[in-house]
């Protein structure tokens, strides 16, 4: 259930919407209306179905009164790869190739799918004298890829590139495949390729519209255009409205331009045997003369009163508008064969002495064209492509004329008016035709916020520069605006990715989860039947297990196996090894565990300690034999004189043998420590013996000579 206040404003905009229908349709009341904006210029709003517009001064005489200027050849020609939205086609040129005026230079990229793209074709005939990137007509002046040409002025062409024979597409594959071929884009200057415009099927589209309303001031080149080939728009209108299987086509004209109004008028008039032939109608329809009404929601609900809603397409509502100079490209397209390689362009503005409009070729710099036009000035300060409301300053005056290239303009050097904060005064809201709130967008955009941007609908935002237009405070809304496009545009593009990126990493998660599930479900399988297999041969043999060990076949050992049966082998052979010896312990625990040995063991073991007793006592009598000679040697040996006189020395071997020698008296059942002790005290007292020899020898003898010393 919708709000009791929204109920209230939309009852209120339809009763204004119907009162605005009656006013335009009555006469009377619309001279009434036109007197008393002169004292009250809001009161011609009443006169237009849409919200808001503004009402400009024009200039549109600068250019409309003075004839088209003939064909011109520059130089060099530029052609951009990128003319229109979507994917920049692939160049079939080399340097150096010849080429004739259109011929196709520039092919669809097959090797994408479903590529939103347009052929581009030579202008006119010379050599490619370079593959290179150059500035692009856009606000952002990026570089791009773009084919150079060279003109030899012969100008000589491929009759009916296209093929044609002149009969006309009955149904909208053909049309989109000829109108595909021919390279033909919106020229109305949004760019978009105008075989993605057509609808698949046949019957989908009740209504055409023409659009010639040409509402941005300065610009004339539909204008001029519906002047002199009334015929070529009126019978591309008809060409597609056949292939379609439309029922009616509707023309709007803005008001200020009678000339092409009329001219209009009478070509509709002769193409009436057509029209029934075809069981079509078409109205050529005069509109108010306010900005912006050469908008496609604006046009289409003005001339059919129907309102668009907000992200729908005019073909969801059965309707297809194209401009005027598209409708005339779609002509030569199909009657003559000639793909898009030139249109008609405004040369204007007050920094000029002769403004016009020309045929211009694709790639024809806009110095060049302005140079034409004689400037009042160098120059010194950015071009404008496109009008004052919704055009932008190239960033280098050489830039190209491409497909959406509709004027250049030339200003007079001005200086910038100072940007002041905004009062809110609410004049934004009341132009703007889309119902948005321009100030509130402005906010979001300057604290980045872009969600709310986009929560306020700045995806319905035309850019048309009303909002600009009436600030007080000169804050430039519409930049503001775009940008706010972009980064939303970059931040769903971003999101995008990294969902895009989880995603993969999710499947391949997924993908390595599944890996190892199979592998172990491999190995698992291996073991159950490796498993299965050895319960099978343990069934099929029960009677060859129960045979004794040494009667089971040898089968093959692992490597443990052969390494305990090798330990167990050694184990044995020192076993065996120690029964042969007596004084073995392993082999008297074995004769011990033996009870048929047990005799023999006791009689073997009386006489081995009756040996051992024997060997002790002939060692002991040894011991005590050679320690008596040693203490002889001892006292003889203990003081021998030195060669000079003095007192006699110890001598070392002497002193050595007491120290090795044990004492006499030692008994059989001493130990290791005990006779070491015994020793100890026989070297002290041999010692004390030979000090007090010493000290005695030392008193006797007569003091030492000089000599001597």
């Amino acid at each position: 259930m919708s709000h009791p206040n929204t109920q209230v404003i939309t009852t209120q905009t339809s009763k204004l919407a119907n009162l605005k229908v009656r006013l335009t349709n009555s006469r009377l009341l619309k001279k009434g209306i036109l007197k008393l904006a002169r004292l009250f210029p809001d009161l011609k709003r009443l006169l237009h179905r849409f919200h808001g517009g503004v009402f400009l001064t024009y200039h549109k005489e600068f250019s409309a009164h003075h004839p088209i200027h003939p064909p011109f050849i520059p130089e060099i020609l530029v052609l951009p790869l990128q003319q229109h939205v979507g994917q920049a086609p692939k160049p079939i040129v080399n340097i150096g190739d010849k080429v004739l005026k259109n011929q196709k230079i520039a092919d669809l990229n097959k090797s994408k799918d479903k590529t939103l793209t347009t052929p581009i074709h030579a202008p006119t005939s010379g050599t490619i004298i370079a593959i290179e990137k150059r500035t692009l007509p856009h606000p952002s002046g990026l570089k791009e890829t773009c084919i150079l040409i060279q003109p030899d002025g012969k100008d000589q062409a491929i009759e009916n590139a296209l093929n044609a024979d002149g009969t006309w597409p009955d149904t909208p594959e053909k049309l989109k495949q000829t109108v595909q071929q021919a390279g033909i884009v919106g020229m109305g200057g949004a760019g978009f390729p105008t075989y993605a415009k057509i609808p698949q099927q046949k019957g989908k589209i009740h209504t055409l519209i023409i659009n010639g309303a040409e509402c941005e001031p300065y610009i004339t080149c539909d204008d001029l255009l519906m002047q002199t080939q009334p015929l070529q728009i009126l019978t591309g209108s008809l060409i597609v409205a056949k292939a379609l299987g439309a029922q009616k086509i509707l023309c709007g004209i803005e008001d200020n331009k009678r000339q092409a109004i009329n001219s209009m008028q009478k070509m509709a008039q002769q193409l009436q045997p057509k029209l029934q032939a075809l069981n079509l109608t078409l109205d050529i329809i005069p509109v108010p003369t306010v900005y912006p009404m050469g908008g496609q929601k604006q046009l289409t609900y003005q001339l059919t009163g129907i309102e668009m809603p907000s992200k729908t397409h005019a073909i969801d509502l059965g309707i297809l508008m194209m401009n005027v100079a598209t409708y005339a490209a779609i002509e030569d397209a199909v009657e003559h064969g000639n793909p898009l390689t030139r249109r008609l362009v405004t040369i204007t503005g007050e920094g000029i002495q002769n403004a016009f409009n020309i045929p211009a070729l694709l790639g024809t710099p806009f110095n060049s064209l302005v140079a034409l036009a004689k400037p009042k000035h160098p120059l010194n300060t950015p071009l404008i492509m496109g009008g004052p409301m919704m055009g932008f300053e190239v960033k280098d005056n050489q830039v190209p004329v491409i497909k959406t290239t509709n004027c250049i303009l030339v200003h007079k050097p001005y200086i910038p008016e100072t940007v002041l904060p905004c009062i809110r005064c609410g004049e934004c809201m009341d132009v703007c035709p889309i119902y948005l709130l321009p100030q509130q967008l402005y906010w979001y955009s300057r604290s980045e916020e872009w969600d709310k941007v986009e929560q306020h609908h700045i995806r319905d935002c035309i850019e048309c520069g009303c909002c600009s237009y009436v600030c007080p405070s000169n804050i430039p809304l519409v930049q503001y605006y775009r940008h706010a496009k972009s980064e939303i545009k970059r931040k769903k593009e971003a999101e995008r990715l990294a969902e895009k990126a989880k995603l993969r990493h999710e499947q391949r998660l997924a993908r390595l989860e599944k890996e190892k599930q199979e592998r172990e479900a491999r190995i698992k399988a291996k073991k159950a039947a490796i498993k299965q297999k050895a319960q099978a041969e343990k069934a099929e043999k029960p009677s060859k297990d129960a045979q004794p060990l040494k009667e089971q076949p040898k089968t093959a050992l692992s490597a443990r196996e052969r390494a305990i049966q090798a330990a167990k082998a050694r184990a044995a052979a020192k076993k065996a090894t120690g029964d042969k010896n007596p004084s073995n312990p392993t082999a008297a625990t074995t004769t011990k565990e033996n009870p048929n040995l047990e005799s023999s063991n006791t009689t073997l073991e009386k006489k081995r300690k009756a040996a051992m007793a024997a060997a002790k006592a002939r060692a002991a009598a040894k011991k005590a034999a050679q320690t008596k000679s040693n203490e002889k040697n001892t006292q003889k040996n203990a003081k021998i004189p030195s060669p000079d006189g003095n007192e006699a020395t110890e001598n070392p071997k002497t002193t050595a043998s007491l120290q090795n020698t044990p004492h006499a008296t030692s008994s059989k059942k001493e130990t290791a420590k005990e006779r070491a002790i015994a020793a100890a005290r026989a070297r002290a007292k041999a010692l004390q013996k030979n000090k007090a020899k010493q000290t005695a020898a030392s008193q006797s003898a007569p003091p030492p000579s000089n000599q001597d010393s």
